[in-house]
């Protein structure tokens, strides 16, 4: 983690585009999952069962880990449990789909800091929105379906929203190194993932039992060290350096990503519309990310009170 906090602006927007699009591919090992019988909600609960001691074991190791602002606590219990809405959608519904109804999140994250964190709506923050919308809209050939919106599709909505307000908070109110935070938020998608389940029942998933499940529960402990532990920890840790709508839009790539492996192995068509979709959510991202440090607040001291830093 000294690694990490010795990177500048520039490094988190690098490393969150990397996360990205790794974000974007989860649709594989969660349908890899599914295929083996741990369907819909069981998927994520248990990669993030995987991930919740391995975080554990690292905050007790990082002995300034103590997380001392309330509200950051539940922003990354909000983001963890984002996390397991959208694992959520990327099993019942269309991976596509459940994407971009995701990415009204730089909407939602734009409206936060409008309402609550004192900023102004500018030219260049309108220019990002339309784009980001123009690539959506290209990627569907302007044809955006409605109609049926269904289970999947109300999770995704929900989960870009619950990002949207996690990450206002972990970046508007500091305080614990990101391997704590990243603790809570995997605690919050186990806890997320077992009111789903208790809540929806079957409707949710179905456990088909320990004999069945004996080869996608090591596949899902697997994938929840080697694969959800690192991307949600620089998640975490950049969430505290970048603003809310800045990281909403960077993670846009994830719907490149998310299209182009659609379109490897699970034969969805690319071509120009996705194409140019692509480049419109690039241009967006850009317009939105790519500005001179000094313009922006400074990176997060994580030891530091949001008083300590004069907000």
């Amino acid at each position: 983690m000294r690694a990490l906090d010795g990177l500048g602006y520039r490094g988190a927007v690098g490393l969150t585009l990397v996360a990205s699009l790794l974000w974007g591919v989860w649709w594989i090992p969660i349908r890899w999952l599914e295929a083996e019988g741990l369907e819909g909600v069981w998927a994520s609960l248990a990669m993030g069962l995987a991930a919740l001691p391995a975080f554990g074991l690292l905050a007790l190791r990082d002995r300034s880990g103590a997380v001392t602002a309330p509200r950051a606590l539940l922003g990354a219990l909000l983001i963890g449990l984002a996390a397991m809405l959208y694992g959520s959608a990327l099993a019942f519904t269309d991976v596509v789909r459940a994407v971009v109804i995701f990415y009204l999140a730089p909407a939602w994250s734009i409206a936060i800091e409008c309402l609550f964190m004192g900023r102004r709506l500018s030219l260049r923050s309108a220019l990002a929105l339309g784009l980001s919308a123009l690539g959506v809209a290209a990627i569907f050939g302007f044809r955006i379906p409605l109609e049926g919106f269904a289970a999947g599709d109300l999770a995704a909505l929900l989960s870009g929203l619950s990002w949207a307000i996690g990450a206002a908070l972990v970046f508007a109110r500091p305080g614990g190194r990101p391997v704590a935070l990243s603790f809570f938020a995997t605690l919050g998608l186990v806890l997320g993932a077992g009111a789903v389940l208790a809540l929806g029942g079957a409707a949710a998933g179905h456990w088909p039992g320990w004999a069945e499940a004996s080869a996608a529960v090591p596949l899902a402990l697997a994938t929840g060290l080697a694969y959800l532990v690192p991307i949600l920890l620089v998640t975490i840790w950049a969430a505290q350096r970048l603003a809310p709508a800045t990281m909403s839009f960077l993670l846009t790539a994830e719907i490149i990503a998310g299209v182009v492996s659609g379109a490897l192995f699970l034969s969805e068509p690319f071509g120009w519309a996705e194409a140019l979709g692509a480049a419109l959510i690039i241009l967006g991202a850009a317009a939105e990310a790519i500005v001179p440090p000094a313009r922006r607040a400074a990176p997060v001291d994580s030891g530091r009170t949001g008083a300590q830093r004069g907000g």
